[in-house]
């Protein structure tokens, strides 16, 4: 638990924390037909007579070798019942939902495709989600319908996005993105009476009491990466991140959240886009005597950035975010893949859990490339993790009012949401100490097991108990 009580005044803004994120079947009513003993059948018992007793001794003996042997035949079977399966897990299936019903809208908006940032596949996978959760029920029988709105890398857009998403008539948007304009953003969905449930927070929705998150968004996953750090026992660490103004401020943060941890930032390394030599990092790094390196970066750059560690041999460890490295890049980088520990509030698309295998089968049935399982990030994961806390609401209450005021009453009165193994329960609206309030979330850290080809869970930490103590958070307990 860290306890450093420093003011120091930081702002970690936007940019960081997006970084650091990506920052029917046949219808087959045929019962078989059951078995009956006939009425009229009678029952006799033979008659009992004075013949007398066989001589077992005269009988010959049966020759076993002649004997036919009896048939050998499979135990009677039982089909498994898949809607038992699920029903063990927390989950449902009542059969394909039904069109005639006034539906459940919901939507979502972000960044699809940008130099900047590119999050598309949190946009699919809403939409796959939603399909995947229509063929069991969808929302108390009703269908899910989803609106996604690209705001273009461009606040003006995303303010339309509000306007786009608001005349749709959704009642809720699910894992929605403040990437740009976020302020705005979020009083202009107040102001429609839209909630933000499973929200990517930006800094701007900290402190926005119509947003839900279960956790903290890019900056919970930057922070959480020194977290990891801190528990492999690195003390002297290099930030080697996305290249903006803002993304300066991450080293004072560290100083200040880890300080009293033994944390010593030795070099603040940002990456210009269009660079084409990154063993420069590795090096300026190693030559800061870095021990290991936190990775607030895009994934296109971060990898380029391990890779060249990886030529290079270099004797550190490495801190990332499930968003930003899917499986299929650990795989890639062979046997160094070992020194690299990522972090995520939902566990990776590889984990061995029950609910992930029918979550990356929803999204897999998508046909996009990055929505299948060795290329699965946590990003678009949370679509789908939200739409399932979402629609447990929904079912318990036993509602078919989709209006955005029921919607959000049921948010609102919401207690604990089980999860289904996926995280700790989760309570929409809880405030947190600190200066963030809607700030939360559980976090696990996982490791690249090179034999297994497979993550493997190493460390977990709570965002409360990190930012205890700091100019961020309130006391520790």
């Amino acid at each position: 638990m860290t306890k450093n009580r420093s003011r120091t005044g930081i702002a970690l803004l936007c940019v960081l924390g997006l970084t650091a994120a990506a920052c029917g079947g046949d219808d087959d009513e045929t019962a078989d037909a059951p078995t009956t003993v006939e009425d009229t059948a009678e029952v006799t018992t033979p008659e009992a007579t004075d013949a007398p007793a066989p001589d077992a001794t005269d009988a010959p003996a049966p020759d076993a070798t002649d004997a036919p042997a009896p048939e050998a035949t499979d135990p009677p079977t039982t089909e498994p019942d898949p809607g038992a399966a699920l029903e063990a897990i927390g989950l449902w299936d009542d059969g394909p939902c039904d069109a005639a019903l006034d539906p459940l809208k919901v939507g979502l908006t972000t960044v699809f495709e940008n130099p900047v940032l590119t999050l598309i596949d949190q946009a699919q996978a809403l939409e796959a989600a939603a399909i995947g959760f229509n063929a069991r029920g969808g929302a108390n029988g009703a269908c899910i319908e989803v609106t996604t709105c690209d705001d273009g890398a461009d606040p003006n857009k995303a303010l339309d996005c509000v306007r786009t998403l608001d005349e749709a008539g959704i009642a809720a948007t699910v894992n929605d993105t403040s990437s740009f304009g976020g302020a705005d953003v979020s009083a202009a969905f107040k102001a429609a009476g839209i909630p933000r449930f499973a929200i990517s927070p930006g800094q701007d929705d900290f402190g926005d009491t119509n947003s839900y998150p279960f956790d903290a968004g890019g900056t919970g996953t930057s922070v959480m990466m020194a977290q990891a750090l801190v528990d492999a026992e690195v003390s002297k660490i290099a930030i080697i991140r996305v290249d903006s103004a803002a993304a300066t401020a991450l080293a004072g943060f560290y100083t200040a959240i880890f300080g009293d941890n033994g944390i010593e930032v030795v070099a603040d390394i940002p990456v210009p886009g269009g660079t084409t030599d990154y063993s420069q990092f590795i090096l300026a790094a190693q030559a800061a005597g870095a021990e290991g390196v936190a990775m607030p970066i895009g994934g296109q750059e971060g990898i380029q950035v391990l890779r060249a560690a990886q030529q290079l041999d270099a004797d550190l460890i490495y801190s990332g975010s499930l968003g930003t490295f899917p499986a299929s890049d650990m795989a890639s980088l062979g046997d160094y893949a070992s020194r690299v520990i990522l972090n995520a509030a939902v566990p990776p698309a590889g984990a061995d859990l029950p609910v992930i295998d029918l979550l990356v089968a929803d999204l897999e049935a998508s046909g996009v490339e990055t929505l299948q399982r060795p290329n699965m990030k946590s990003s678009p994961m949370r679509s789908w993790v939200g739409l399932y806390a979402l629609l447990k609401i929904i079912r318990d209450s036993g509602t078919d009012d989709f209006s955005r005021e029921s919607i959000t009453a049921l948010i609102e009165g919401s207690g604990p949401i089980p999860m289904a193994g996926l995280m700790k329960d989760w309570t929409p609206k809880l405030d947190h100490p600190g200066i963030w309030l809607r700030a939360t979330g559980d976090y696990t850290f996982w490791a690249w097991d090179v034999a297994a080809e497979a993550f493997t869970k190493v460390s977990e930490s709570n965002w409360d108990v990190v930012i205890c103590g700091t100019p961020f958070g309130g006391d520790c307990a």
